[in-house]
């Protein structure tokens, strides 16, 4: 086996989907807190609702120490908040805007509702507990119901 062929094998599989690059990001956000001395039990990171509180603690340490949350987190943390949803609600990714480059978006036609999680995980680090994930996650299944386009940032 030659140099070449070793490289070949390290290289990892791009997705094929914004759905499967989203997935293995999470899996990553996971993988990254299961590790002993995490600061949060990454066992507990199961995709529910209720483990968002685990991300929000997470990024109140952030806030507490008014450090500037790094952009690989960013995505991780984004990306497991997108997934808790679509794992709840379905949906696929949209590209977005500047603050949320990417969306879920949940239903369709006129009963489309757009999730902007990153905009909001970024808030969390920033902002502290008024940009609480849990308060943000338990609002998506009441638009989602009412069967109303709307945006939730």
């Amino acid at each position: 086996m030659g140099l070449f062929d070793l490289l070949k094998k390290k290289k990892p599989a791009m997705p094929e989907t914004i759905e499967e690059g989203m997935a293995s990001q999470a899996e990553d956000f996971v993988g990254a807190f299961s590790r002993p001395g995490a600061p949060i039990d990454g066992s507990r990171l199961d995709y529910t609702a209720s483990s968002l509180s685990l991300v929000d603690r997470v990024l109140d340490d952030f806030f507490r120490q008014q450090a500037p949350l790094p952009d690989d987190l960013h995505f991780l943390a984004s990306a497991y908040v997108f997934e808790v949803a679509r794992r709840e609600f379905g949906g696929r990714y949209l590209r977005g805007d500047e603050d949320n480059p990417f969306v879920l978006v949940i239903g369709k036609d006129d009963a489309q509702v757009g999730v902007c999680a990153m905009s909001k995980v970024r808030g969390r680090a920033v902002n502290g507990p008024e940009d609480d994930l849990g308060f943000f996650y338990a609002g998506i299944a009441p638009a989602v119901a009412r069967g109303v386009s709307a945006t939730l940032i």
